[in-house]
């Protein structure tokens, strides 16, 4: 019996399919019904109810799920506490990165791989971490706005503040807004949320207005470049339009208004079912990131 193939079963059981957890090892689907029907052979008995569309524990199951979680885990301390006297850390880690978040944390990737240069990243493109982590067999991923209801770990990592931008060629032509309840009346550039839903409800600290737009994307790149060219006035986390404000292709507006506070997280699945680069990765995100924004 391998230990690979028992922490297979609890990947397994975390994910709740033989589809995600092949996802996330990056294994054919077969080979993971395999190890599974192998390792119940193995113990002659059946630790899941297998419908077409549903996967859940036997009570044999769960019970050895839950005894098999610590004897894992001690397996994996006694095995990092060696990998840490020899000073190497090993292991691929699975990092999804929303596309307009890559300028700010890819310096910080390519400095951790300078430090740990065994260690393999495989960088995704996303477009939610919660759901995303899952269907893509993430390790980590990254999370703006609201959290939701979910077995993973949400860090907050950094300050996400909104603001409102245009271009002087907007200005120019159209003026600009002297209050937020002015908004209304100007061309607004929304952003489409992944969950379909389109943000027209700006909030700020004590009013929300909803703006009129004629020009939605999912794409915040898209949304930028299009204020820089003088389509509308946008809402947008300062951190992704900090470059364009300070050489003037933006202006900020209503800078007195202030906004509701919003952050950026770092998900990733329970502590004891990483892998040591996971870890020491999660460990440097959260100390350099902040550092530098």
């Amino acid at each position: 019996m391998k230990v690979s193939d028992l922490k297979l079963f609890i990947k397994v059981v975390e994910l709740g399919s033989f589809t995600a957890a092949a996802n996330a090892l990056d294994l054919p689907r077969a080979n993971v019904s395999r190890r599974i029907n192998d390792l119940e052979s193995t113990l002659r008995t059946p630790l899941f109810h297998r419908t077409t569309r549903s996967l859940s524990l036997t009570n044999q199951g769960e019970s050895y799920y839950l005894d098999l979680l610590k004897a894992v885990e001690m397996i994996d301390s006694a095995n990092q506490a060696l990998i840490h006297n020899a000073d190497t850390i090993k292991g691929k880690v699975k990092l999804g990165l929303v596309s307009e978040t890559h300028d700010i944390l890819q310096p910080i990737l390519f400095s951790f791989l300078d430090r740990y240069p065994d260690v393999e990243l495989d960088v995704r493109v996303i477009s939610n971490g919660f759901i995303d982590m899952h269907n893509q067999g993430l390790d980590i991923s990254f999370h703006g706005g609201e959290l939701i209801d979910s077995d993973l770990v949400a860090r907050k990592l950094i300050q996400l503040d909104r603001c409102l931008v245009t271009s002087q060629s907007y200005i120019d032509k159209f003026g600009q807004p002297s209050c937020v309840e002015e908004l209304t009346n100007h061309h607004a550039i929304c952003l489409r949320w992944p969950t379909g839903e389109v943000d027209k409800r700006w909030h700020f600290e004590h009013t929300s207005i909803t703006v009129n737009s004629k020009l939605v994307s999912n794409s915040v790149a898209f949304l930028k470049s299009a204020t820089i060219s003088g389509r509308g006035i946008a809402f947008l986390p300062k951190i992704l339009v900090a470059d364009e404000i300070a050489d003037g292709r933006l202006v900020q507006i209503l800078s007195q208004s202030s906004v509701i506070e919003e952050h950026g997280y770092i998900l990733y699945n329970q502590p004891k079912t990483l892998n040591l680069a996971t870890k020491t990765l999660i460990d440097y995100l959260l100390e350099e990131v902040p550092k530098n924004y």
